[in-house]
């Protein structure tokens, strides 16, 4: 017996050591009403969109921004800090209703292109550097909009994806357990 407690009392030491160390566990609940609340894990990282910067002459970027926009699409983009970084998660879908959205196409991404020539996407941008990664026919992942209404601008769902730096690409970045919940502002 003497021997079996050391052991299950590390077994115990570790489990608890694995829980603290889960970057799922400090985003915000996967909710659909309105709680204006997003993050994701990012490169294992959690990562909670939140308002930052601003100064004297100019306001913070929002923690959430986007929403229904040119008669046929959906985007979100999820403003905060990781590392001491400013970071901005950029979701743009073809498309207005709750649904699984595929990114997984090589497409010209948003703002980069006129919104009709762009297909689904994500994209990834570290603001000093301005560097954007971004989805492709090689680098792909999935939006599922569990919630849509265009009518209050409203929106919910999940996310997760793999995107290539647009400048050198062997850098990547994987994005999971993303959710957001957009009311109105």
């Amino acid at each position: 017996m003497a021997r079996t407690l050391p052991v299950s009392f590390l077994l115990v030491l570790a489990l608890i050591a694995c829980k603290k160390d889960d970057p799922t566990a400090s985003l915000p609940a996967p909710t659909q009403d309105g709680r204006n609340t997003a993050g994701c894990s990012i490169n294992e990282q959690a990562f909670v969109a939140h308002a930052y910067g601003g100064g004297p002459l100019s306001a913070p970027l929002p923690a959430l921004a986007g929403g229904f926009v040119f008669d046929s699409s959906y985007h979100l983009v999820l403003h905060g800090q990781l590392n001491g970084e400013g970071v901005e998660v950029m979701l743009f879908l073809q498309g207005r209703r709750p649904g699984t959205y595929q990114l997984n196409r090589t497409t010209p991404y948003y703002p980069q292109a006129t919104p009709r020539s762009v297909l689904s996407h994500a994209t990834y941008t570290l603001a000093r550097s301005q560097e954007v990664y971004v989805t492709s026919a090689n680098h792909t992942g999935e939006v599922v909009l569990t919630k849509a209404t265009t009518a209050q601008n409203s929106s919910a769902g999940t996310f997760s994806f793999t995107a290539v730096s647009t400048r050198d690409s062997t850098k990547t970045v994987t994005i999971t357990s993303g959710r957001f919940d957009r009311g109105v502002q």
